[in-house]
């Protein structure tokens, strides 16, 4: 469940400019504090993308520069998340709400409020609801009015005969994917997704495609990034067994870094909170040696 979301303006000093926070109704009140943001900054310092773990909540941000006369400043705009929500369906609404948030960064902090309202339901506000049957078919029938008020009749006819065999295609196709990926069928996964976005081209819906060329991208990495994750673990397990620990500390925390990529936020968690322990284990014992 989405909790919320933030915008941030890093000044060239590096100082934060400006800090918009939206809490969604029922949700709990996030403030983003000090530690919080410091964590959020560190990893956008070489990432466009970052996946935050904290123990309650995940913040998953979008990082852009601007170029404002002779300086640099940097907007961060990020999405709060429950600690087991899946962060990757986030991102191209991230894109999105950049790109729209060019219009309005440079306004006061609460006159961009209500832009992060609004975003928050536009795009962030269970977006998987972007698939419900009711709300495709109500963005279709407006398309179809709208046609029609242009005098698109032929365009028009076109799409509603389409309507009335693609949207079962579609979600079909999507309930497989999703069902391919949790059995780890990668294969499937790709290709009933890249059926889900033609389908979704055919209909024009244009938001629906450009979240499944993301999604089918992100899924095409998934066997790689497991991989590389496998050897990483195994070299940190084998840096234990050989009191090589400081070798371990980096193969730990690598491996967290490919988890976040993963969207594992357990896994990422394991992997930092033992990296971090043994970055502690070798320091006392480079004191004491």
């Amino acid at each position: 469940m989405s909790l919320g979301a933030f915008f941030l303006l890093v000044n060239q000093n590096a100082k934060i400019g400006k800090k918009v926070v939206y809490n969604a109704p029922n949700s709990p009140y996030i403030f983003l504090n000090d530690n919080e943001l410091l964590k959020i900054r560190m990893g956008h310092s070489d990432k466009k993308f970052v996946l935050t773990i904290l123990p309650e909540y995940q913040f998953y941000s979008i990082k852009k520069d601007v170029r404002v006369k002779r300086d640099t400043i940097q907007l961060i705009l990020g999405v709060i998340l429950g600690k087991d929500d899946e962060a990757s369906m986030h991102r191209e609404p991230l894109k999105m709400f950049m790109e729209q948030m060019m219009d309005h960064y440079e306004k006061e902090e609460e006159a961009i409020k209500p832009v992060l309202k609004e975003a928050f339901s536009k795009y962030f506000d269970q977006p998987e609801l972007i698939l419900d049957k009711q709300d495709v078919e109500a963005r279709l029938s407006k398309h179809i009015k709208e046609m029609t008020k242009e005098g698109k009749f032929d365009e028009a006819t076109v799409l509603l005969n389409k309507i009335k065999k693609i949207p079962k295609k579609l979600y079909k196709a999507h309930d497989n994917a999703e069902a391919a990926l949790k059995r780890k069928d990668f294969d499937k996964a790709t290709r009933e997704f890249e059926n889900a976005k033609n389908y979704a081209a055919e209909l024009e819906e244009h938001e629906l495609v450009k979240m499944y060329y993301s999604k089918i991208a992100f899924v095409k990495r998934i066997p790689a990034l497991l991989k590389k994750r496998k050897l990483l673990i195994n070299k940190a397990m084998d840096g234990l067994r050989t009191d090589h620990f400081d070798k371990a500390q980096k193969n730990f925390k690598k491996a967290a870094e490919v988890s976040e990529e993963l969207m594992d936020a357990k896994k990422s968690e394991e992997y930092r909170l033992k990296a971090r322990a043994l970055a502690e284990y070798v320091n006392v014992d480079r004191q004491f040696s």
